[in-house]
């Protein structure tokens, strides 16, 4: 068992951000420590997105206390996501650097949810170039979507899972692995932060980095086949659970 610290955000109904990967990591053995960006009571695009901003100040508290806890001992994995303001993605980045400080073998995955196409940019712009400037470089893994990686520019990371349209590509080191999938037209809100944290998961269970790719891929394709033939209005995540 792995322990992940997951910040991002969280929805009471829905799967995206922590709500989208929480039960999976954890049938898949890990656990995980949730410290929400935002706690909402669904996403935008199913409704108001009523509820809590987290302070920043507040989130670095918390993390501040994680630390007098002692739990950088425990911590194999840090996974960030959603920011709703440049503060948020600070208090993150101070957050990473002491636990890093303190436990080097501490990994940390930037998942940049600033924007998709054809919008572009869902966040503000201080919020995406502070991920540009600061949390994109320290990662030990980034991955953006086609925009996402447009946006950032030559990644300094040497592990890059970008996620594409009809093709999944991590790059480590020069080398790339690619993963095809079969484009289906719905709208599978949160299958971006699902695939990240399947691909950190399934490798900290001992698979190697083409493998899990090759799984997590293929249980998003599951995901997306199950949303058209049942109309779903969220992740399929727990009705697919045999398959993770």
């Amino acid at each position: 068992m792995a322990v992940i610290l997951a910040i991002s955000s969280q929805v009471a109904y829905g799967r995206v951000g922590m709500s989208a990967y929480n039960f999976a990591l954890q049938k898949l053995g890990h656990e995980v420590i949730c410290l929400p960006t935002v706690n909402w009571l669904t996403h935008p695009k199913l409704g108001k997105p009523i509820g809590e901003v987290m302070n920043a100040d507040k989130l670095a508290d918390m993390g501040a206390e994680l630390i007098s806890l002692r739990l950088e001992e425990k911590i194999d994995y840090v996974l960030s996501g959603y920011f709703a303001n440049a503060g948020q993605a600070h208090s993150v980045k101070w957050l990473v650097t002491q636990l890093k400080s303190r436990n080097p073998d501490i990994k940390y995955c930037c998942d940049p949810v600033m924007g998709d196409l054809p919008k572009g940019l869902y966040v503000d712009e201080d919020v995406a170039q502070y991920i540009k400037d600061y949390l994109a470089p320290m990662a030990d893994l980034v991955t953006p979507n086609v925009f996402e990686a447009e946006y950032l520019g030559e990644l300094r990371s040497k592990r890059v899972l970008n996620k594409r349209i009809g093709e999944n590509v991590y790059n480590e080191n020069g080398v790339s692995i690619s993963q095809s999938f079969t484009p289906i037209d719905v709208h599978l809100n949160g299958a971006g932060d699902l695939l990240t944290a399947l691909f950190i998961g399934y490798q900290l269970n001992g698979l190697d980095a083409e493998t899990a790719l090759a799984k997590a891929t293929s249980f998003l394709q599951k995901c997306a086949e199950y949303t058209r033939e049942h109309d779903c209005a969220q992740l399929p995540v727990v009705e697919l659970q045999e398959f993770l």
